[in-house]
């Protein structure tokens, strides 16, 4: 048996009410070979972040995450499951409502043919959809952090988010 090679990516959203824009980041970590098991050393990939208008932080954070798994596929140049089983991707987020939604409320959501209970539709449908597929397709592992807490990848998605949200 083979191991897998670790990526780890850390994604946030930010919103600034006021303004009424948003901003994503993400930051994209690949676990650089040792000759110690474990634990592996992690070598930062990529850095990506992008902003708003109109918008809230829900959809920053789907931004984040999506525009992120997105990325990586076009860097490690996954075409397919297969070539996607030689990575072990774990996706770390401090949005407690993004993991919510993703594994609890989308079959529901499905099921009700994308209507809440309230008979209002779910916003951000199709970012909702896109995630899932990618992460299914790629059998990313999803990963609470506690945010503004000094992890490293947390703290640079926040930074590249609020820098984002300002540069319009």
């Amino acid at each position: 048996m083979t191991s897998r090679t670790q990526i780890h990516i850390y994604s946030d959203g930010s919103y600034f009410e006021k303004q009424n824009i948003g901003g994503w980041g993400a930051v994209i970590f690949k676990a650089t070979p040792t000759q110690k098991v474990p634990p592996p050393s992690f070598q930062e990939i990529s850095r990506l972040s992008g902003y708003k208008n109109n918008t809230c932080s829900l959809e920053m954070e789907l931004e984040a995450a999506c525009n992120a798994l997105q990325s990586l596929k076009k860097q490690l140049h996954l075409k397919d499951q297969k070539s996607a089983g030689a990575y072990q991707i774990t996706l770390f987020t401090d949005s407690r409502v993004l993991l919510e939604g993703l594994h609890q409320k989308m079959s529901l959501w499905r099921q009700q043919n994308w209507i809440h209970k309230s008979g209002n539709p779910v916003k951000y449908q199709p970012l909702w959809e896109s995630l899932d597929m990618l992460t299914q397709q790629y059998h990313v592992k999803w990963r609470w952090v506690k945010g503004h807490n000094g992890n490293l990848g947390n703290t640079l998605a926040d930074q590249l988010a609020r820098v984002a949200s300002h540069k319009k």
